[in-house]
């Protein structure tokens, strides 16, 4: 084969594999950021309170099987850190994502 012949199919595999690999890449996408903690909205956070928290801290987060969560001075990064790990005999992940945000809202805001 000549250079000629050769060249055409080496240029379509170098092309083709340079955007195949650009694809898959991603490298500006929102998935390749590094996680940032949503900010959650405490109105939200307080429906998904009730319906998800309330049955071990009580309706007013004053307590009940688990602890008060009035006036212990949680931010809202780290009420988000012990609902997706869990604390004693609270679950891992009771709630997730933006849900987990509001909650962490919420909490934040009637713990201080």
């Amino acid at each position: 084969m000549t250079k000629r012949q050769v060249a055409p199919p080496l240029l379509l595999v170098t092309v083709t594999l340079t955007t195949f690999g650009l694809a898959k890449w991603h490298p500006f996408s929102p998935a390749a950021a590094p996680a940032a903690s949503v900010a959650g909205d405490p109105l939200r956070g307080r429906r998904v309170f009730v319906v998800n928290c309330s049955g071990c801290h009580g309706m007013d987060a004053t307590g009940g099987i688990g602890p008060s969560l009035r006036g212990v001075g949680l931010e809202p990064a780290e009420v988000e850190q012990i609902v997706a790990s869990g604390r004693g005999v609270m679950p891992a992940g009771v709630v997730e994502g933006q849900e987990a945000a509001d909650v962490a809202a919420y909490v934040a805001g009637i713990s201080q």
